[in-house]
């Protein structure tokens, strides 16, 4: 069994569809070098330069909020793309029971079933900065829902917190055998303590998402 090549890639669209092709088609767009996961505010519009003013999520007065916007920043077109059927309807755009939002394709099989994971920077090794919950995982800021074999069920889907091995999705049910997409949702969930948060901590752009697999 050789390592399967994986192209990660996310629906630009309105349509609740499978992608057709790994490399990209008229929904789906191929996750590139530079290429970064964020989420904005309202204001933050599909197709905004990068190079333009840049919205970030708002802070609740008070409990929790779900930001509003998921976005590609598409490194090679210099553009915001908007994820447009990401998250739940309490992000009040598109996103609800929406299965077919983000996806991994893999060329072949794998010796594990993959995971959806996320850790504090490219070394893969913590999990204890503030937006993964600062080490209590259930605190983490950012949730998603395993959308391979089923839609999520309720439009307000809680998901699972993301922060390393310690709180992830399993992707599949078993192992991939031959060529095949995973899907997912996603959202970002702000809380009020959040205020308190300083510069480094708010605006950490060191993690990383990451499909974890093993292969012989």
């Amino acid at each position: 069994m050789s390592r399967p090549t994986v192209n990660i890639l996310v629906n630009n669209s309105l349509n609740d569809v499978v992608c057709s092709n790994p490399a990209g088609d008229a929904n789906y767009i191929l996750l590139g070098v530079g290429d970064i996961i964020a989420w904005r505010d309202t204001q933050q519009a599909d197709g905004d330069l990068l190079t333009g003013v840049g919205y970030p999520v708002i802070i609740p007065a008070a409990a929790t909020a779900e930001a509003a916007k998921m976005f590609l920043m598409d490194y090679s077109a210099g553009l915001y793309k908007q994820i447009k059927l990401a998250g739940t309807t309490a992000g009040g755009e598109n996103g609800g029971n929406t299965r077919y939002v983000c996806t991994a394709w893999f060329s072949g099989a794998t010796a594990t079933v993959p995971y959806l994971e996320a850790y504090d920077d490219h070394d893969h090794d913590t999990w204890a900065s503030k937006p993964l919950g600062y080490g209590t995982p259930a605190n983490s800021a950012f949730s998603a829902i395993s959308t391979t074999n089923s839609v999520p069920g309720s439009a307000t889907w809680s998901g699972t917190p993301l922060a390393g091995t310690a709180s992830r999705i399993t992707l599949d049910t078993a192992p991939i055998a031959t060529s095949k997409y995973v899907y997912w949702n996603m959202k970002h969930i702000l809380a009020a303590t959040m205020v308190d948060w300083d510069t480094a901590e708010w605006y950490n752009t060191n993690l990383v998402f990451t499909i974890h697999f093993t292969y012989s």
